[in-house]
């Protein structure tokens, strides 16, 4: 039988969709909110890499033991910058109840994903570029639930490797500005040391050509970013070496050779001093 339907044009079809940070990263931890070329590009990543998925969850599971340890401790506001899509449980349910925790992310895919299913009194989700750190946290919406005051737990999971080292220093130096005294700093950041080099070369090219560029680092080359922060123990280590629940995570984890895990750690954020009483040098 004929088809009798008209028939379009090639330059009809609708446009593909490129693949995206937070949608590949979804793909790797096994969750569903990515589309072919995400998934396709998260599969070239595991032709690479074959342990990237579980790089991807132990850092899922490194940021939930830190929010826990932080709230511990006493904090109880947290800003996620790129937060990316929510995976079960959703940190703010890890902290403490009455936690006030912000999801910031600029994708509005996953601000969507945020607000539908991170709710609650103190939960806030906002459509920003965690680069342009004042305008974060001059956001009303923010500002409504994270008090300026207040020590602040700002979390940055996975983000790193997407900036430069120049983005990373200036985004640090503006939280030791803005951030109350008492404030700490969770990272985890691709690494490129332990790992042969020529597949961190194909990882690097793969997604620079189908993403976004990517900059993986050694640990010293980390160390140095830290600059007015200072690490809490263990210090920086693999996502899956920070105070983890079962020690045997840690033998089990030495013993895949080549799975990628991120460089983590938890940080105090040292305030930069004050001139005059309440007043930041930019504000004299």
């Amino acid at each position: 039988m004929t088809d009798t339907r008209p028939q379009g044009r090639a330059d009809d079809a609708a446009p593909v969709q490129p693949a995206r940070q937070a949608e590949v990263y979804n793909a790797l931890y096994g969750g569903k909110d990515h589309l072919g070329p995400d998934h396709d590009l998260a599969a070239e990543i595991r032709r690479i890499f074959p342990g990237a998925p579980q790089a991807a969850r132990a850092n899922q599971e490194f940021l939930r033991r830190a929010v826990r340890h932080l709230a511990d401790a006493g904090i109880y506001q947290f800003v996620d910058l790129g937060a990316g899509y929510p995976a079960e449980p959703h940190l703010d349910t890890v902290a403490e109840p009455g936690a006030r925790f912000a999801y910031v992310d600029r994708n509005p895919t996953v601000c969507c994903h945020l607000r539908a299913l991170c709710r609650g009194d103190g939960v806030v989700t906002i459509e920003h570029d965690l680069r342009d750190i004042d305008a974060v946290l001059d956001d009303p919406e923010l500002r409504a639930v994270i008090k300026p005051r207040v020590p602040t737990a700002v979390i940055m999971g996975a983000v790193w490797h997407f900036m430069t080292d120049a983005e990373v220093t200036h985004l640090i130096g503006r939280l030791r500005k803005r951030l109350a005294h008492g404030s700490h700093l969770v990272f985890s950041v691709g690494r490129r040391d332990g790992l042969l080099e020529e597949k961190v070369a194909a990882a690097v090219k793969v997604y620079t050509e189908h993403v976004s560029p990517v900059v993986l680092r050694t640990r010293q080359e980390i160390l140095q970013l830290l600059t007015g922060c200072a690490l809490i123990s263990p210090g920086l280590v693999k996502t899956y070496a920070w105070r983890p629940d079962d020690p045997d995570d840690i033998t089990r984890a030495v013993n895949d050779d080549g799975t990628p895990h991120l460089y983590a750690g938890v940080a105090r954020i040292v305030p930069v001093p004050r001139l005059g009483v309440g007043l930041l040098p930019e504000e004299r």
